[in-house]
Formats: structure tokens, C-alpha cells, sequence
């Protein structure tokens, strides 16, 4: 088995003490402190308003570990890292069900139909009931998961951080088949989710190819290469496909660390390629391919061509997650606990909101009442995980095992 281990930590570090405090004016404009990694002025024309929310858990802290939340209906479901598994009112953020699983939980939670699944640390992948969170069947992995499953009416598909690719019966638990894939040395910490076709299951490895399996088969009918290793040294050499590839009218689009970003027909031809590093999948929107690349601009490229239509430099450095596309606006979260929320036409930033809680406040004797606000320590309030636009308004998550919900407003 080959080892994952995290490439990012390997050629940087992680500036948590650069942190910049936001000012707001009764002006439309927002200035803040100048300093490492200070965030620009900008022209605020939306609103963020936070309506719920609600402590799951410890979180993931700084491990490189995605959860997600998924609505299905009128509920949105979301595991914390260190075992807990939750049913919550969408509009409230009220606990419907909880479950306590032993083992921390590395990936999930995807709704299919009346299941959830997750997967845990230990390897293993859970089938859950949705309606009451009780345990269907569980099954071991080769390794461990890190990127959700997903699933179609008779099988489940995931993707292990050894390389393979494998389908369980959706019934069952059965392993049906397995697909393995040879991987470099060293790759970055991450893996993206398949993604499903009518006969195929496609997804990315660390060799920097993305592969279209057969569903009822496993095995591989056509693999592209988006990515070709190069340079001295290993890390020079790191080639990976961590984001989830996006599917629209007919065309696969997915990018590729030290790669490009490339769209691809359902027969394995490509129609466009541009260069491009990112650790990130794409969002779709206006006809734009919407990607965080890895030096942290947020960059616009057209839908039909791969042209660049605008970039945004102004977040480089505060280690964004994967943008999302919600209502009218482009929005992306970063280390420090910063929702930004950008215009889809140009890129400009027209909103800002820290999400990070309030300090505490604690009493000192023959102290100034400043002395007596400290920041939370020892917390890692920044949003790694993707959010996920719902018609309440936007699911962030942040490493601190908080879970909120956002709305927008002109």
C-alpha cells in the first residue's frame, strides 16, 4: 500500500499566526489592517447573515479531512470527524437523530434514496438508515476513504487513498469488483469523488489520469492523461486529480494538480484543454468553470472553450476551499474563518463575513476591559470543506465542528 502523505505541509507553513482582523465602516467600502496575508479593500454591495449555528463536534482541526453536508429534503445530514453522524432540521439546525460511531469518520455523508452513506478511519463502509441513523451493513475497504461515495440503484462506488476503485451491492455490501491504479511515490492529500455515467463510473488518481470504469465490469474502458509528471524531485514531480470531475451536457470537465483543467466528451475525446494547477474541482455557472487554483486565485474560464474570462488574485495566500456557486454569486471560504462572496461577471469581491465565534471574554483584575477579550486558542476556525448551496442559503462547515447556515442578500 502506498502511503498518502500531505505534500502542501512538505513546502509550506501554515501561517495561523497571520491573522487580520475585519473593520466594517457605516460606508459601502471595508478596509482592513494592513499585514501578512491581510485581506483588500472592497466595495460591499451583499449581505451575509448567519441564521443557524451549531457545534457537531470537535472537528477535523488542521487534518486535510472534507466533510460535507447533504440535504435531502427537508433535512440536512453531516458526520463530524470524531464519530458523530447527525440528522438536523434544514431551516432551524434542530437535531432530529444522532449516531456514535467508535471510529472517527473520514468521509461521507452522501443521501441516496432512504440511505446515507459514510465511510471511517478504520476502513470500513457504512450503510445507514436516513430516517432513524441505525446501521444496514458495514463493509470492510482495502484503506482508508476520504472523498464520498457515490451510488446509483444497485451499487455503491468508492474510492480508497490506495488507488482503487471499488463497487459494493447496494443491498448487501458485497463487493462486486475492484479497480486499481498504480501511484506515484508521493501524492497530495486528497481524493475526489467518482462520478456516474449510464454504464461508467469516472474518476481521478494520483498518476494524474482520470478513467472511465465500467460499471457492471470494472474495468477500464478509456483513461486520459491530464497531467505528466516533471522535475528533479519528487515534489517537483507531484501529479494528482484530488478534485471531483463536473458533469454537464455531455461533457466531463476536471482539473489536475501540475496539470490542466480539461473538457472531455463521455467517450474519452478531448474537446478543450488549458493549463492549470488545482487541488479543487470545478463549479458551474453563467457558462463559466468557476476553480480555485493552487496559488489561490479564483479563476473564471469559459464553458465552451477554456478561455480565461477573469481572475481574482486578491485571496493569494488564505488557502480557499473549492467555490460554489449559489444564487447569483461565486463564494469561497478560507483559513481564518472568511466567507468571501465574489460577482459571477468579473470576479470582484462584493462580500465578506468571518464566521469565526466572538472572543471570550474573561475577567482580569486591574486589567483594561481590552486586555479582558482574548481569542479563542488552540481552534482552527477556517472552512476546508466544500460548501453546499441549498434554497435555505449556503451549509458551511468549519474545521472547528461547527455547521452554519448562510443567506445572501443584496
Amino acid at each position: 500500500m502506498m502511503l498518502k502523505v500531505i505534500a502542501i505541509a512538505l513546502t509550506t507553513v501554515f501561517l495561523a499566526a497571520c491573522s487580520s482582523q475585519e473593520t466594517k465602516t457605516d460606508s459601502a467600502e471595508v478596509e482592513l489592517e494592513s499585514g501578512p496575508l491581510a485581506l483588500t479593500a472592497f466595495n460591499e454591495s451583499v449581505d451575509i447573515d448567519i441564521v443557524w449555528r451549531r457545534s457537531l463536534g470537535k472537528g477535523s482541526g488542521s487534518k486535510n479531512i472534507r466533510l460535507r453536508p447533504q440535504v435531502s429534503g427537508s433535512n440536512v445530514y453531516m458526520a463530524d470527524y470524531n464519530g458523530l453522524l447527525l440528522s438536523l432540521e434544514l431551516s432551524t439546525g434542530n437535531k432530529v437523530w444522532s449516531q456514535k460511531f467508535d471510529q472517527k469518520i473520514s468521509s461521507g455523508v452522501v443521501v441516496v434514496d432512504d440511505n446515507l452513506y459514510i465511510a471511517t478511519q478504520d476502513g470500513s463502509l457504512h450503510s445507514i438508515d436516513k430516517n432513524n441513523g441505525e446501521v444496514q451493513w458495514s463493509q470492510a475497504l482495502s484503506s482508508e476513504s476520504i472523498a464520498p461515495v457515490v451510488a446509483d440503484a444497485n451499487q455503491v462506488f468508492i474510492r480508497t487513498i490506495d488507488g482503487r476503485l471499488t463497487a459494493f451491492d447496494r443491498q448487501t455490501g458485497k463487493q462486486n469488483w475492484t479497480y486499481e491504479a498504480a501511484l506515484p511515490v508521493l501524492s497530495v492529500h486528497g481524493t475526489g469523488s467518482p462520478v456516474l455515467l449510464q454504464s461508467l463510473v469516472i474518476t481521478g488518481f494520483a498518476n494524474g489520469k482520470l478513467v472511465a470504469v465500467d460499471k457492471e465490469l470494472g474495468i477500464p474502458r478509456w483513461s486520459k492523461r491530464l497531467a505528466i509528471p516533471q522535475g528533479r524531485s519528487e515534489l517537483e514531480r507531484l501529479v494528482d486529480l484530488d478534485g471531483t470531475p463536473l458533469i454537464e451536457e455531455g461533457v466531463i470537465y476536471a482539473t489536475a494538480y501540475h496539470g490542466k483543467l480539461a473538457a472531455i466528451g463521455f467517450d474519452g475525446s478531448t474537446q478543450w484543454e488549458t493549463e492549470l494547477s488545482s487541488y479543487f474541482g470545478p463549479a458551474l455557472g453563467l457558462g463559466n468553470l468557476y476553480i480555485t487554483r493552487d496559488d489561490d486565485h479564483v479563476q473564471a474560464y469559459d464553458q465552451l472553450n477554456g478561455a480565461s474570462v477573469w481572475s481574482q488574485p486578491a485571496l493569494q495566500g488564505r488557502f480557499l476551499n473549492q467555490p460554489v456557486k449559489h444564487e447569483n454569486y461565486v463564494v469561497v471560504a478560507d483559513f481564518e474563518g472568511y466567507v468571501h462572496v465574489l460577482a459571477q461577471v468579473d470576479g470582484e469581491i462584493i462580500g465578506r463575513l468571518s464566521v469565526r465565534p466572538r472572543p471570550l471574554h474573561m475577567t482580569l483584575p486591574n486589567q483594561p476591559e481590552m486586555i479582558n477579550w482574548r481569542p479563542l486558542r488552540g481552534k482552527d476556525f477556517g472552512i476546508r470543506s466544500v460548501m453546499q448551496s441549498t434554497p435555505k442559503g449556503l451549509l458551511a462547515y468549519t474545521n472547528a465542528g461547527e455547521l452554519l447556515l448562510l443567506q445572501l442578500a443584496n
